[in-house]
């Protein structure tokens, strides 16, 4: 409530004074605020010089409000040193799978990342999906795979992995690139006769097929990712039922849409793309020189 009166010991005689908060305004929220006009009107002239004095008090009222507010997440409101911190002493208990939270990445804006695996390894060799995963809920931005058409080298010796690990990691904030740690990846081939799979030391990198899907009733993504057995599917996309049968859950956006974004998964099948999780959340090869989504994880350990 606010109200406007004539200083005491004055008398307005020549101007009168009123207030009105915007809508009729008579509740302030909290961490809000309400406009208002304080309007003075000149109701006749004076002949001599005068001094009016008005006192304008504002009232408040508190109420308590009658439903709980929602709590603000540990992972959303924690600093990254200080996950980090609690990541090494175990002390994971109040994040959860899905929690989200922001990060700016300069040039490229600003994104959201989510917590996206909390359960250990047993027998997989490949780290990706072990322990505290952090992925990109969206896609950061568009870039080919190599500049030809070829994924000879697989992801170790790719442009996209040079991008991935040196243009958007040198992108993130000083503290969260001190909180990632550095990640074995193992990833699949291609046909290249007689290849194997492939081995780097990397702190941002792309998932496999296998990290996003579990193998469905057909079109089984463990066919063109030879790595599938070195790795295992995110508890994210677990929790989200995620198959090659049922895909929903795979889908990311770029600029408001859904649209591709790459795998680290040379297709077994070709000796020219890679795979990749197309709009509508299935996956489906892709030519290497192709323009793609770049929607890269990483590991707190």
């Amino acid at each position: 409530k606010v109200t406007c009166v004539p200083k005491t010991g004055t008398t307005a005689k020549y101007a009168s004074i009123k207030n009105k908060l915007e809508n009729d305004a008579t509740v302030v929220k909290a961490k809000t605020s309400v406009n208002g006009t304080l309007t003075v009107t000149l109701d006749k002239v004076a002949t001599e010089s005068v001094t009016e004095e008005y006192t304008c008090k504002l009232e408040f009222n508190a109420v308590e409000r009658d439903t709980i507010g929602k709590e603000i997440p540990a992972f959303q409101k924690d600093s990254w040193s200080t996950i980090a911190a609690n990541v090494k002493s175990g002390n994971t208990s109040k994040y959860n799978v899905g929690d989200t939270k922001e990060v700016d990445l300069g040039s490229f804006g600003t994104h959201t990342v989510r917590i996206s695996n909390m359960s250990e390894c047993t027998t997989e060799t490949s780290e990706t999906a072990c322990g505290f995963v952090v992925e990109f809920v969206d896609i950061i931005t568009e870039h080919q795979f190599n500049s030809t058409n070829t994924n000879v080298g697989g992801w170790k010796d790719s442009e996209l992995r040079t991008y991935v690990n040196g243009t958007i990691y040198n992108a993130l904030p000083s503290e969260l690139q001190s909180a990632i740690a550095t990640t074995k990846v193992i990833s699949g081939h291609g046909n290249t006769s007689g290849e194997a799979n492939f081995e780097t030391q990397d702190k941002l990198y792309l998932l496999s097929g296998h990290e996003v899907y579990e193998d469905g009733a057909s079109n089984k993504i463990s066919t063109s990712d030879t790595s599938y057995n070195n790795t295992k599917q995110l508890d994210y996309y677990k929790n989200q039922g995620v198959t090659t049968g049922s895909y929903a859950g795979a889908k990311k956006q770029y600029n408001g849409r859904n649209d591709y974004w790459w795998l680290r998964s040379a297709s077994s099948n070709s000796a020219a793309s890679f795979l990749s999780v197309y709009s509508v959340g299935d996956w489906i090869g892709v030519s290497a020189g192709g323009s793609n989504g770049v929607s890269p994880a990483f590991r707190i350990a």
